[in-house]
C-alpha cells in the first residue's frame, strides 16, 4: 500500500477521508497546517518515508523545503465567495473572535464603526444594500477564479462545480466546503495522478458542518438560484442565531477592543471600503427623511 501525506488547511481531513474512500490501495495521513506549524520538525522529517506528499499552495509560503519528497503534488482548496459575499475576516492585535469565530460581517463592522445601533443596523439587511455593495455580482468572477485556482495545477473542476451549483449552496462559509465538493476534487487529483478510483460514492462525515456556518443571505439566494436564510450556526455548537442576536453578539465583540484597532484582511478591504460608503449614503438618507 503506498503512503501519502496530505498537507492541507481545514479542508484537511475531508479530502483525506475521501481519498481513502476513493482508493483502497492508499493510505493517506492528514496533517492540517496549523498542527504541521507546530511541530515543523517532525514532520519535515518524516517527508521521505512518504510515497507522495501532497501540499496546499501555501504551504510554499511558510519556509519549508520539500525537496527531499519522494514525489511532491500541490493540491488547492475551495475558497468561493458568491453565496457569503458580506463575511470577512478581522484583526485587533491578533485574529479577533465573535459570535462567529473569525467570521464576521462587514456590514455589522461598518455600522459598529459608524455608530449605528442594532436597530439601525438590522434594517440594512436587504437587497437595496447588497445591490449596491456589489453583493449580487460576484457570480462569474469567482467562479472564474475558482476553476482557474484549479486549472494552473492541471486539474479541471469546471464539470463538478456545474454539478454543485445545481444544488443550492455548496460552500458553508467563504472557505469551508461541502463534502461533496471535497470528494470530488480529490478524485479529480486522484485520477490526474493516474490513480484507479472507485464507483462506491461513498461520502466520508462532512466534518466543517461543525464549524461556523455563515448564512446565505435570502436575497443572494435568490439572485444565485440558492434558498436562503437569516440563521448563523456557531462554531463547535449545534446551535443557531437569529440575524437579531448575531448582530448584538458582534457588537459586544467590537466593544471590547480599543475603539479604531479594528481591521479587516487585505482581500475584503476595497469591497469593505465600498460597504462603508454604502452605509454612510444610508445613514445621511435615514437622518434626512427624520429631519
Amino acid at each position: 500500500m503506498e503512503r501519502w501525506l496530505l498537507l492541507s488547511n481545514c479542508q484537511t481531513f475531508g479530502v483525506s477521508d475521501s481519498m481513502g474512500l476513493l482508493c483502497p490501495y492508499i493510505g493517506v495521513d492528514a496533517v492540517d497546517i496549523w498542527t504541521f506549524k507546530n511541530n515543523m520538525e517532525h514532520y519535515m522529517h518524516e517527508i521521505p518515508k512518504y510515497f507522495r506528499v501532497v501540499i496546499h499552495p501555501h504551504f510554499r509560503d511558510i519556509g519549508c523545503d520539500f525537496s527531499n519528497a519522494q514525489n511532491l503534488s500541490v493540491l488547492p482548496s475551495i475558497k468561493f465567495d458568491a453565496y457569503h459575499p458580506d463575511l470577512c475576516y478581522a484583526f485587533s492585535n491578533g485574529p479577533l473572535e465573535g459570535p462567529m469565530g473569525a467570521y464576521h460581517s462587514m456590514i455589522v463592522l461598518a455600522a459598529f464603526e459608524a455608530g449605528l445601533t442594532t436597530d439601525a443596523t438590522r434594517k440594512l439587511f436587504r437587497r437595496e444594500i447588497y445591490q449596491a455593495s456589489g453583493f449580487l455580482d460576484r457570480w462569474e468572477e469567482d467562479r472564474e477564479h475558482l476553476i482557474r485556482s484549479f486549472a494552473i495545477f492541471g486539474l479541471d473542476i469546471s464539470a463538478p462545480f456545474r454539478k454543485w451549483s445545481r444544488g443550492g449552496s455548496f460552500m458553508y462559509s467563504v472557505n469551508h466546503a461541502k463534502i461533496q465538493c471535497l470528494y470530488d476534487i480529490s478524485r479529480v487529483f486522484m485520477e490526474h495522478l493516474g490513480v484507479q478510483t472507485s464507483n462506491s460514492n461513498l461520502l466520508p462525515p462532512d466534518n466543517l458542518v461543525k464549524g461556523a456556518c455563515f448564512p446565505v443571505y435570502p436575497e443572494v439566494g435568490e439572485a444565485i438560484g440558492a434558498r436562503g436564510s437569516y440563521l448563523f450556526k456557531v462554531p463547535n455548537e449545534y446551535r443557531l442565531l437569529s440575524l437579531e442576536q448575531f448582530i448584538e453578539s458582534s457588537f459586544a465583540a467590537y466593544a471590547n477592543v480599543p475603539k479604531g484597532s479594528i481591521v479587516i484582511e487585505h482581500s475584503s478591504t476595497v469591497r469593505y471600503q465600498r460597504v462603508k460608503e454604502v452605509i454612510a449614503e444610508w445613514a445621511a438618507s435615514e437622518r434626512a427623511l427624520a429631519a
